[in-house]
């Protein structure tokens, strides 16, 4: 098994191995336990936040709407976008039903799943540092020892 902290892993390749796919830059370091968790609970709470907002959550831009700018789009994309590559590959078949139908922006559901995606981005967020943080800064022997003894 590969122990994490391991000299010959890149803190980088992990920070962005994370981002591409949640969990993976745990898999990288070797901690596939954690790297399951973590892959499951953020695309279940990415796919559960669109499957909540009728599929029309994951917005780059509005469709048009006269002259209608939503600005806002932009920030709760920015928080959707951190939840890395299922995402990204979601955005195309959002724009896709938002643009066969009307979205009620004020609607308790669209407002709920969106929440839903950003917060599993800011999730996979906190999970990619993780990732970086135990291959850049590994764990010393004396360490261990001590949360051992205790």
């Amino acid at each position: 098994m590969t122990a994490p902290g391991r000299p010959d892993r890149s803190p980088f390749a992990a920070l962005v191995l994370g981002w591409i796919l949640p969990g993976a830059g745990h898999a990288y370091a070797g901690l596939w336990g954690k790297a399951a968790l973590f892959f499951v609970l953020i695309t279940a709470l990415l796919v559960a936040g669109l499957v909540i907002g009728r599929g029309t959550v994951i917005l780059v831009r509005a469709p048009s709407e006269g002259n209608e700018v939503r600005s806002e789009l932009r920030l709760w994309y920015a928080a959707q976008v951190c939840a890395g590559g299922p995402a990204i590959a979601l955005t195309p078949i959002s724009q896709y039903i938002a643009a066969e139908g009307t979205i009620d922006w004020a609607d308790p559901l669209h407002e709920m799943g969106t929440l839903y995606t950003a917060v599993a981005g800011f999730l996979n967020l906190l999970v990619m540092m993780d990732a970086y943080t135990r291959i850049a800064y590994p764990r010393r022997p004396q360490q261990e020892d001590q949360e051992e003894d205790a």
